[in-house]
């Protein structure tokens, strides 16, 4: 006879190896998906597709006619399932009363392919770390340059520090800011279609610049702008450094969208910023494509350039941002976008957004066999107030589907 047993506690099953180092708020998500069952003594457990921890008593298994295993759970060399390779002719029967923690064997699988959990988030100055391999030469580059600023990083399009400085000027008014933004027609165009989007439109259908500021607001205006002009930086003549640019902005124009709507139900993150930092927090990659311009060694070379890329983009795209001037969040989204296990900060910020945004965009596609299932990633309970699960995450997107559309489409490059 089987016995549901109360919950368990995340401390009592650290004890196992699976369970050890995961962020706090993951483990309690984890126990939410188990129950504990009481066995009485003499009974041979039946495989039903979970995985067993012995919490309590002691069990033998047998595999055929092999020799029989004791396991205690006293033991802490046991820290083991009891059944983490399923064979039909073994047997699992309870030496005395036990009880057993059962885990769904899918949530198991997916929890033993979890990237490691990373290091605190550092407000310090960046420091490239040691490397070797094929790419240590142009790392070493790299870090030389890095260290004696001689770097070539993009620079800022102009129109994004005109537009800085008069929205910082409180002397300033809508129709000032609309005169900045009226020198770039492509961005004026876009931000009228902005203003008419799903995602701002009011009752009325507005065809002015200074009208769009008003309903807009100062820094929604000035955070569009500068999401406009940053396509600007995604050029090259080489049509291979072209073609990874695209793919780069078309990634980071699909996250941004995603941030903006996950940043509508999560209080505390404007969804303008949200914008911002999913379309930036690539930008380390940008800086190194553009760098790889002049070194023929790394842009005919893929393999390389891949390798370069992975090792670098977090702490060349902090740099960038340091040089713009950006605040310290988008920093920390460029250095931490894809530290999927990091659970720092106690309220949701804007490297969480953009963890959660890029996994809903890879969601479809070969990448997501190497990353980690959505509901298992920190970032994801601190969004919506905790409240999300992966079903309503899918939903809030999937009403939001035609605000993504229209803002991924105002973002993409002209001729794509």
């Amino acid at each position: 006879m089987i016995q549901r047993v109360t919950a368990v506690s995340a401390n009592r099953i650290k004890r196992f190896s699976l369970f050890r180092n995961l962020p706090k708020r993951v483990l309690e998500y984890i126990l939410n998906q188990t129950h504990v069952d009481h066995h009485n003594a003499g009974t041979e457990i039946a495989h039903h597709g979970d995985v067993y921890y012995l919490l309590e008593g002691e069990a033998k298994i047998s595999q055929g006619s092999a020799k029989q295993i004791l396991h205690r759970a006293d033991d802490e060399a046991n820290s083991a399932p009891l059944n983490a390779v399923v064979l039909d002719e073994s047997t699992i029967v309870a030496s005395t009363a036990i009880d057993l923690l059962c885990l769904p064997r899918e949530l198991f699988d997916a929890i033993n392919s979890l990237p490691p959990v990373v290091h605190k988030r550092s407000s310090q100055p960046i420091e490239l770390m040691d490397s070797s391999g094929p790419e240590a030469s142009l790392y070493w580059e790299f870090h030389e340059a890095i260290r004696e600023d001689k770097l070539e990083l993009p620079s800022m399009p102009d129109i994004a520090l005109r537009i800085a400085k008069v929205v910082h000027d409180r002397n300033s008014d809508s129709h000032a800011i609309a005169r900045v933004v009226q020198a770039d027609p492509t961005i004026a165009a876009r931000i009228i279609s902005v203003v008419n989007s799903a995602a701002y439109r009011g009752q009325q259908t507005i065809d002015n610049l200074p009208d769009a500021v008003t309903r807009l607001g100062r820094s929604v205006t000035h955070n569009l702008v500068i999401s406009f002009a940053l396509g600007k930086l995604f050029h090259s003549r080489s049509d291979a450094l072209q073609s990874r640019m695209t793919k780069l902005w078309q990634h980071v124009s699909y996250v941004a969208p995603i941030c903006h709507e996950l940043a509508r139900v999560t209080p505390g993150l404007e969804p303008d910023q949200a914008i911002l930092c999913g379309l930036l927090h690539d930008i380390g990659a940008l800086a190194i494509l553009g760098a790889a311009r002049s070194k023929p060694a790394l842009a005919d070379n893929p393999e390389l350039l891949d390798q370069v890329i992975e090792n670098l983009k977090a702490e060349v795209g902090a740099m960038v941002l340091r040089k713009w001037e950006f605040p310290d969040y988008f920093v920390q989204t460029a250095l931490h976008a894809e530290d999927w296990m990091e659970d720092i900060s106690h309220e949701p910020d804007y490297v969480d957004l953009v963890v959660v945004a890029q996994l809903h965009a890879y969601v479809g596609t070969p990448m997501m066999s190497n990353l980690p299932r959505l509901d298992l990633v920190p970032a994801f309970h601190k969004l919506a107030l905790g409240k999300l699960t992966p079903r309503h995450s899918l939903g809030v997107l999937e009403n939001a589907k035609e605000r993504i559309r229209e803002l991924k489409e105002m973002l993409a490059l002209p001729g794509h």
